[in-house]
């Protein structure tokens, strides 16, 4: 399908354009609405320690140096991570724009993958370190096609620095530069040797630069990272992962041979549109069935086999700058699940649509193709509209800002709405543990059971004083060396030493009990049910008998 050029901003730009707007605006009604704050509370804390934080040390710096401006608070990081999100989005209609030079079909692009990306709360509702990641790694993208039209060593450049600050947002993002290196070596006219020694010399210039500047030493570094490494995200973890996943690998056979059948049968032009639409509908259909039916978790879409083909396809079928931008789309959809980024590749998706969608327009010559390609995206549209019509429709399970659900005196969740299984768990623990957090006579912590549990590290400003980024899905609670440095931490203090340990849910009887049935006759205890227990270590006699009066 020939797109003609349109530099000019007509009326149904401006249709357009308040169309993007409001999907844009869209996403931010559901931000305030709560759902499993583990990574997102985590990822905030790094902030507290950035130093630490080796798996996304300028992440979490740049956590550190803008989570002062408000306080912590959840609902601003919300929303910062949003409009990142977005703006890697728009990022991603640059090359649209390049390549087509047509104002109205470029603001179409970013309508449609905007309004997706806004019906999708399976993680992109989130902020945490992709936040940051996703808009450097579509800045890559978009330098490589422009490099590709109009070869230049300052973008070479700009390319290498690109990709430097992106590993150092995230460390598996490294492997990014494998995207540039692939677009140099696919230029014409141009010395591609040089190239890639000048890219890979900026790329580790700056990602050095950074480090030093941040932690002063590469032997500070390398010590931090042996010292502060996530546990479950080591070789062993990663590969448990990937072999997890193995199940994909039929999805995206079976979506590779439903794609090409299709759109080979609708090629010629000669099926009619009924045909075209049924045997589309129906690949679809099948891919959508088999993904609810237990062979993968529902919500791993985001490594849609649909999508990956689709653009696969489009790098076969596509000549030109267009084949170019179709494997830097690609490529940036793969490396956005390489190693611990596994989640990052939901939120790449929408920001490399546009150039998909593009794509998808220039390869369509008839309308049973065209039909084809639509009915082939059914399952994208219709799982991304499956999270917020949960949301939206079903009130008893995910009741959308009602202010009984507001947690009341609760740092840093103003503005946050929590849903009515966990309102009240959550109230009673802030209304008993909050007071020994605002008194400075005590240090307080919470002795983690599960990853989950840094929420209430989170929400109490009390993060771990031991393995601060102990991160495995074992309880916490029946390790000895964690226990046993907890309480070493606890005997050591010089105050008075507020603990606040949470249990399982539905598991009250679990081995965990054995620990909270030493605390509880170790120390005093303050309050304990099926849900949590809070215990008082104090070495002045006096203060455990001015607790008992409060009591």
């Amino acid at each position: 399908m020939p797109i003609k050029e349109n530099r000019r901003f007509t009326p149904l730009s401006a249709v357009l354009l308040m169309l993007l707007l409001a999907a844009w605006a869209g996403g931010y009604v559901s931000l305030p609405i709560y759902f499993d704050m583990c990574d997102e509370s985590y990822q905030i804390m790094c902030g507290w320690d950035y130093r630490t934080s080796v798996a996304a040390p300028l992440s979490a710096w740049l956590t550190s140096v803008i989570g002062p401006l408000w306080n912590f608070d959840y609902f601003p990081f919300r929303t910062m991570g949003w409009t990142l999100h977005i703006i890697a989005l728009l990022i991603g209609m640059l090359p649209v724009w390049w390549m087509s030079r047509n104002i109205n079909f470029t603001l179409g692009t970013g309508v449609v993958s905007i309004f997706l990306f806004s019906m999708c709360r399976g993680i992109e509702w989130m902020f945490n370190w992709d936040s940051y990641a996703v808009p450097v790694l579509m800045a890559v993208v978009a330098l490589c096609v422009n490099y590709r039209m109009r070869p230049r060593w300052w973008k070479i450049v700009a390319m290498g620095i690109a990709c430097g600050v992106l590993a150092t947002l995230r460390l598996p993002s490294s492997a990014a530069i494998a995207i540039p290196a692939v677009c140099i070596l696919l230029t014409k006219g141009r010395p591609r040797f040089a190239g890639i020694v000048a890219l890979m010399a900026t790329y580790a210039v700056c990602a050095l630069a950074i480090i030093l500047a941040l932690y002063g030493s590469i032997g500070e570094f390398r010590a931090m990272l042996a010292s502060n490494l996530i546990t479950s995200h080591d070789t062993a973890d990663l590969f448990d992962l990937y072999t997890y996943m193995l199940p994909m690998l039929y999805l995206y056979g079976m979506a590779a041979g439903g794609v090409f059948y299709i759109i080979g049968k609708t090629h010629t032009g000669r099926v009619r549109l009924a045909k075209a639409m049924a045997l589309a509908a129906c690949a679809a259909l099948g891919f959508y069935i088999f993904l609810h039916a237990g062979a993968v978790r529902p919500n791993w879409y985001f490594v849609s086999p649909l999508y990956i083909v689709t653009e696969a396809y489009l790098v076969w079928k596509s000549r030109g700058i267009s084949r170019v931008a179709a494997i830097m789309a690609l490529m940036a959809t793969i490396f956005g699940g390489l190693g611990s980024n596994i989640m990052i590749a939901r939120v790449v998706i929408y920001p490399t649509m546009p150039i998909v969608l593009y794509l998808i327009a220039l390869n369509t010559s008839t309308r049973a193709k065209a039909a084809a390609f639509a009915a082939i995206w059914i399952p994208i549209f219709v799982i991304s509209r499956e999270y917020v019509a949960s949301m939206f429709t079903e009130q008893d399970k995910c009741p959308v800002q009602p202010p009984p659900h507001e947690l009341r005196g609760v740092p840093h969740m103003k503005g946050m709405y929590v849903g009515w299984w966990d309102i009240d768990r959550i109230q009673r623990i802030a209304d008993r543990f909050m007071p020994f957090v605002n008194d400075t006579a005590y240090n307080t912590a919470v002795m983690r059971n599960i990853p989950d549990d840094f929420m209430f590290e989170y929400m109490f400003d009390s993060r771990s004083p031991v393995y601060p980024h102990r991160w495995d899905n074992d309880t916490l609670m029946l390790n000895r060396d964690y226990t046993g440095r907890f309480t070493h931490w606890i005997e050591s203090s010089d105050r008075p030493v507020a603990v606040l340990m949470v249990r399982y849910v539905n598991t009250v009887d679990g081995p965990e009990e054995d620990i909270i049935s030493e605390y509880k006759a170790r120390y005093h205890t303050v309050y304990t049910d099926s849900e949590f227990t809070i215990v008082i270590a104090d070495r002045n006699p006096k203060s455990i008998e001015n607790i008992n009066n409060a009591d």
